[in-house]
């Protein structure tokens, strides 16, 4: 084999591995004063603040934490591609 091909090989197989890690996870908002989370636009952090009872994915991007008041209400197998 070929030194292009063993590394085409070794990226494939790395793709695939880290494909299966990932899981989207949907959340939901739980504070009567809201929940902040966070999404990267155009490279930028961008915090956004959410009302009690909204729901986000991190399939989208969302990026939250349970210590703000989110609590997990789905996990999705795969994640998505």
């Amino acid at each position: 084999m070929t030194r292009a091909k063993v590394r085409l090989v070794a990226a494939s197989a790395f793709a695939l591995a880290a494909g299966l890690l990932v899981h989207a996870e949907d959340y939901k908002c739980t504070e009567e004063a809201g929940c902040t989370a966070q999404i990267n636009e155009d490279g930028e952090l961008e915090e956004v603040t959410f009302r009690k009872g909204d729901l986000v994915s991190t399939e989208d991007g969302w990026v939250v934490s349970q210590d703000d008041g989110w609590v997990k209400v789905k996990k999705k197998p795969g994640g998505g591609s």
